[in-house]
């Protein structure tokens, strides 16, 4: 076989699920002896292998280093990201060409990118990239195909909008991320459309949900791949239960359900909202406990006998111990691509309870693995956590 190098390019390293996706995939390649660099906005690892993308040029780096040393404050990019914000335009004002001239790119059989959205990455290099090298695209939500929003929703998530299909103007929520500050979603969408009509793509996507949207979109002529995310097997498994729970001094007599989110009830995305209406529901309930995994260290001050919040965990494998001490794993959840704590969770025995979203439908089997509760149908979701206790153990 041939060994390959390859360079990875996203927004971080190690954080959210398309790091760990990313990553996960670089260390499989370096397993089978293929060479893999990885650039990307921010690291979090110590990889050698890893490298910051360059947000500006000589010139400017030395003046940001210069004011950090007089002033303690990187001015040149405080003022960058003010001005990408009133600007509205997360594709078009990043110093990102001399990826060209780089040693790890000009050794590149094949270049893989991920997430290209967070204000890093100017999205016409894909175009000179793809004349270059040969570009496989990992999409992990729909910011490639709409304005500006990795979600389509209008204001508030109060329903699905569909403008993307034909070209977003007067956008219904500019709030969503990435953010707008004003209305330029018609130029954003535009200038993809352009961008994309002059690059050769290999697009792959995780669900067939979101391969049905790629089809129906601005990418739809470029080659589309169906690939599904996996998990590391040998973190997420099966631990004994009674030594988690007492490795994290929780309670042998209750069910546990467990919430997990990257910021917590602070991600609108993740549905907290319907979380909280259920942890509602069972406050009276002693018999029920609920770990929210994920938020900030200062939520642990609103600890109860009935719910506990745990900060962020970076630790894989405490996060599969949490799992394995859990009865039930709730997805709540208004946006989805294939998330890959339902397949976590289900490595570690823990059936799902989830709202019909994305392609979760891909992975949870209803009443088999899992529950499937209609969209933001909160007393469907109580008809799934009652459904799975009223479960035996040898049927979970």
């Amino acid at each position: 076989m041939k060994k390959l190098n390859i360079l990875k390019i996203n927004t971080n390293d190690k954080k959210g699920g398309a790091a760990n996706v990313a990553y996960s995939i670089k260390a499989g390649l370096e397993k089978y002896g293929h060479t893999v660099n990885m650039f990307v906005k921010q690291k979090y690892s110590n990889d050698k292998n890893v490298f910051v993308i360059k947000q500006s040029s000589k010139t400017i780096g030395i003046l940001s280093s210069l004011s950090k040393k007089i002033l303690r404050k990187d001015i040149p990019s405080y003022l960058r990201n003010r001005i990408r914000s009133w600007i509205a335009n997360d594709i078009d004002f990043f110093y990102s060409n001399y990826i060209l001239k780089t040693k790890e790119f000009k050794k590149a059989d094949i270049i893989h990118c991920h997430n290209l959205h967070g204000n890093y990455f100017n999205l016409k290099l894909l175009q000179k990239i793809s004349k270059i090298k040969p570009i496989v695209w990992t999409l992990h939500d729909m910011w490639a195909i709409t304005g500006h929003c990795a979600w389509a929703f209008t204001e508030n998530w109060k329903k699905k909008c569909n403008k993307w299909q034909m070209g977003c103007k007067q956008c219904p929520n500019l709030i969503m991320y990435s953010a707008l500050k004003w209305d330029s979603s018609g130029y954003l969408w535009n200038k993809k459309k352009n961008i994309y009509e002059n690059s050769k793509l290999n697009i792959v996507v995780p669900s067939v949900w979101l391969k049905r949207k790629i089809e129906k979109s601005i990418l739809k002529n470029q080659n589309i791949y169906l690939i599904y995310n996996g998990i590391d097997n040998s973190i997420f498994k099966k631990y004994d239960k009674l030594e988690s729970i007492k490795k994290f001094n929780l309670p042998t007599n209750k069910k546990i359900i467990t919430f997990l989110s990257n910021k917590g009830k602070c991600n609108i995305q993740k549905g907290w909202s319907y979380t909280k209406k259920i942890i509602n529901h069972y406050k009276n309930n002693k018999n029920i406990l609920f770990l929210c995994i994920g938020g900030k260290k200062e939520d642990e001050q609103f600890n109860s006998d009935n719910i506990k919040f745990i900060s962020y965990i970076a630790d894989k494998t405490l996060v599969a111990q949490y799992y394995s001490v859990s009865d039930i794993f709730l997805l709540t959840s208004l946006a989805e691509n294939f998330p890959l704590v339902i397949l976590e969770a289900m490595a570690c025995g823990t059936p799902i309870v989830s709202f019909d979203v994305g392609g979760v439908k891909e992975a949870v089997i209803h009443k088999q693995n899992g529950y499937i509760a209609e969209y933001k149908n909160t007393d469907d979701l109580i008809n799934g956590t009652e459904y799975i206790f009223k479960l035996n153990d040898d049927e979970i």
